[in-house]
Protein backbone atom coordinates (compact mmCIF):
# COMPACT_ATOMS: atom_id res chain seq x y z
CA UNK A 1 0.00 0.00 0.00
CA UNK A 2 1.27 3.46 -0.80
CA UNK A 3 1.40 5.95 2.02
CA UNK A 4 -0.62 9.12 2.40
CA UNK A 5 -0.02 11.96 -0.03
CA UNK A 6 -0.72 15.66 0.43
CA UNK A 7 -0.54 18.52 -2.05
CA UNK A 8 -1.88 22.00 -2.50
CA UNK A 9 -3.95 22.29 -5.67
CA UNK A 10 -3.42 25.26 -8.03
CA UNK A 11 -6.56 26.94 -6.63
CA UNK A 12 -5.24 26.69 -3.04
CA UNK A 13 -7.33 23.76 -1.85
CA UNK A 14 -5.64 20.86 -0.04
CA UNK A 15 -5.75 17.38 -1.57
CA UNK A 16 -5.11 14.44 0.77
CA UNK A 17 -5.13 10.90 -0.61
CA UNK A 18 -4.43 7.51 0.97
CA UNK A 19 -5.74 4.29 -0.57
CA UNK A 20 -9.48 4.76 -1.20
CA UNK A 21 -9.64 7.97 0.84
CA UNK A 22 -9.50 11.03 -1.42
CA UNK A 23 -10.15 14.38 0.27
CA UNK A 24 -10.50 17.87 -1.17
CA UNK A 25 -10.37 20.50 1.56
CA UNK A 26 -10.98 24.23 1.57
CA UNK A 27 -11.18 26.76 4.39
CA UNK A 28 -11.77 30.50 4.67
CA UNK A 29 -10.89 32.94 7.39
CA UNK A 30 -7.76 34.80 8.41
CA UNK A 31 -4.77 33.59 6.38
CA UNK A 32 -2.89 32.30 9.43
CA UNK A 33 -6.00 30.44 10.65
CA UNK A 34 -6.51 28.81 7.26
CA UNK A 35 -2.88 27.68 7.17
CA UNK A 36 -3.11 26.31 10.73
CA UNK A 37 -6.30 24.41 9.84
CA UNK A 38 -4.78 22.90 6.69
CA UNK A 39 -1.69 21.83 8.65
CA UNK A 40 -3.95 20.22 11.26
CA UNK A 41 -5.79 18.30 8.54
CA UNK A 42 -2.52 17.07 7.07
CA UNK A 43 -1.27 16.00 10.54
CA UNK A 44 -4.48 14.10 11.41
CA UNK A 45 -4.84 12.37 8.06
CA UNK A 46 -2.02 9.73 7.95
CA UNK A 47 -3.36 7.65 10.85
CA UNK A 48 -6.95 7.36 9.67
CA UNK A 49 -6.69 4.55 7.09
CA UNK A 50 -4.37 2.32 9.16
CA UNK A 51 -6.71 2.65 12.16
CA UNK A 52 -9.73 1.73 10.03
CA UNK A 53 -7.89 -1.23 8.48
CA UNK A 54 -7.05 -2.53 11.95
CA UNK A 55 -10.77 -2.63 12.75
CA UNK A 56 -12.05 -3.66 9.33
CA UNK A 57 -13.53 -7.03 10.37
CA UNK A 58 -15.64 -5.35 13.07
CA UNK A 59 -16.62 -2.49 10.77
CA UNK A 60 -17.92 -4.98 8.19
CA UNK A 61 -20.10 -6.72 10.78
CA UNK A 62 -23.80 -5.82 10.69
CA UNK A 63 -25.10 -3.76 13.58
CA UNK A 64 -27.85 -5.41 15.58
CA UNK A 65 -30.56 -4.11 17.89
CA UNK A 66 -28.78 -5.31 21.04
CA UNK A 67 -25.22 -5.20 19.77
CA UNK A 68 -22.30 -3.73 21.63
CA UNK A 69 -20.57 -0.59 20.36
CA UNK A 70 -18.51 -1.27 17.26
CA UNK A 71 -15.00 0.04 16.89
CA UNK A 72 -12.53 1.60 19.25
CA UNK A 73 -11.05 4.44 17.21
CA UNK A 74 -12.79 7.81 16.86
CA UNK A 75 -13.66 7.34 13.18
CA UNK A 76 -14.91 3.79 13.76
CA UNK A 77 -17.09 4.93 16.67
CA UNK A 78 -18.49 7.79 14.58
CA UNK A 79 -19.31 5.31 11.78
CA UNK A 80 -21.18 3.00 14.15
CA UNK A 81 -23.12 5.88 15.74
CA UNK A 82 -24.17 7.21 12.34
CA UNK A 83 -25.54 3.78 11.38
CA UNK A 84 -27.05 2.83 14.75
CA UNK A 85 -30.51 4.34 14.01
CA UNK A 86 -30.77 1.88 11.09
CA UNK A 87 -29.66 -1.22 13.00
CA UNK A 88 -33.10 -2.85 12.64
CA UNK A 89 -32.32 -3.42 8.96
CA UNK A 90 -29.09 -4.78 7.54
CA UNK A 91 -26.38 -2.15 7.86
CA UNK A 92 -22.69 -2.17 8.69
CA UNK A 93 -20.67 0.79 9.93
CA UNK A 94 -18.97 0.87 6.52
CA UNK A 95 -22.06 2.67 5.22
CA UNK A 96 -20.77 5.79 7.00
CA UNK A 97 -17.04 5.54 6.35
CA UNK A 98 -16.65 8.45 3.91
CA UNK A 99 -18.65 10.90 5.98
CA UNK A 100 -16.97 9.83 9.23
CA UNK A 101 -13.52 10.39 7.73
CA UNK A 102 -14.58 13.83 6.46
CA UNK A 103 -15.98 14.68 9.91
CA UNK A 104 -12.77 13.60 11.65
CA UNK A 105 -10.54 15.76 9.47
CA UNK A 106 -12.90 18.74 9.76
CA UNK A 107 -12.88 18.40 13.55
CA UNK A 108 -9.07 18.53 13.56
CA UNK A 109 -9.21 21.69 11.45
CA UNK A 110 -11.77 23.53 13.57
CA UNK A 111 -9.98 22.55 16.79
CA UNK A 112 -6.79 24.12 15.41
CA UNK A 113 -8.17 27.41 14.10
CA UNK A 114 -11.06 29.84 14.08
CA UNK A 115 -12.45 29.56 10.55
CA UNK A 116 -15.26 31.31 8.73
CA UNK A 117 -16.05 28.32 6.50
CA UNK A 118 -14.49 24.96 5.80
CA UNK A 119 -15.37 21.79 4.01
CA UNK A 120 -13.85 18.34 3.64
CA UNK A 121 -15.12 16.50 0.56
CA UNK A 122 -14.44 12.75 0.67
CA UNK A 123 -15.63 11.56 -2.72
CA UNK A 124 -19.01 13.27 -2.43
CA UNK A 125 -19.57 12.91 1.31
CA UNK A 126 -18.90 16.42 2.55
CA UNK A 127 -18.55 17.70 6.10
CA UNK A 128 -18.71 21.46 6.47
CA UNK A 129 -18.21 24.14 9.09
CA UNK A 130 -19.95 27.51 9.04
CA UNK A 131 -19.33 30.31 11.53
CA UNK A 132 -22.38 32.40 12.53
CA UNK A 133 -23.61 34.32 9.49
CA UNK A 134 -21.53 32.28 7.05
CA UNK A 135 -22.79 30.33 4.07
CA UNK A 136 -21.42 28.02 1.40
CA UNK A 137 -22.92 27.28 -1.98
CA UNK A 138 -22.46 23.75 -3.30
CA UNK A 139 -22.67 23.16 -7.02
CA UNK A 140 -24.35 20.03 -8.32
CA UNK A 141 -22.94 18.31 -11.40
CA UNK A 142 -25.21 15.79 -13.11
CA UNK A 143 -22.61 14.17 -15.37
CA UNK A 144 -18.91 14.24 -14.42
CA UNK A 145 -17.91 13.37 -17.97
CA UNK A 146 -19.36 16.74 -19.03
CA UNK A 147 -18.85 18.87 -15.91
CA UNK A 148 -21.25 21.75 -15.71
CA UNK A 149 -23.16 23.06 -12.72
CA UNK A 150 -26.70 21.74 -13.02
CA UNK A 151 -27.90 23.40 -9.84
CA UNK A 152 -26.78 24.73 -6.48
CA UNK A 153 -27.71 24.39 -2.85
CA UNK A 154 -27.06 27.05 -0.21
CA UNK A 155 -25.66 25.80 3.07
CA UNK A 156 -26.30 28.33 5.83
CA UNK A 157 -25.18 28.58 9.44
CA UNK A 158 -28.65 28.63 10.98
CA UNK A 159 -29.60 25.21 9.58
CA UNK A 160 -28.57 22.25 11.76
CA UNK A 161 -27.14 20.04 8.98
CA UNK A 162 -23.35 19.96 8.78
CA UNK A 163 -22.95 17.34 6.09
CA UNK A 164 -23.92 16.71 2.52
CA UNK A 165 -23.99 13.23 0.99
CA UNK A 166 -24.05 12.89 -2.78
CA UNK A 167 -23.64 9.98 -5.11
CA UNK A 168 -20.12 11.30 -5.48
CA UNK A 169 -17.58 10.12 -7.95
CA UNK A 170 -17.96 6.33 -8.10
CA UNK A 171 -19.66 6.34 -4.70
CA UNK A 172 -22.94 5.02 -3.34
CA UNK A 173 -23.92 7.55 -0.69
Amino acid sequence: MNGPAARILPDGRLHLQHGPIDLIIEATGAADAVQAALRAAARRFPDILPALCAELDRLRTPLTAGGAPVGTGPVARRMAEACRPHRHVFITPMAAVAGAVADEVLMAMTAAADLRTAYVNNGGDIAFHLAPGARLTAGLVADVTMPAVAGTIALVHDRPARGLATSGWRGRS
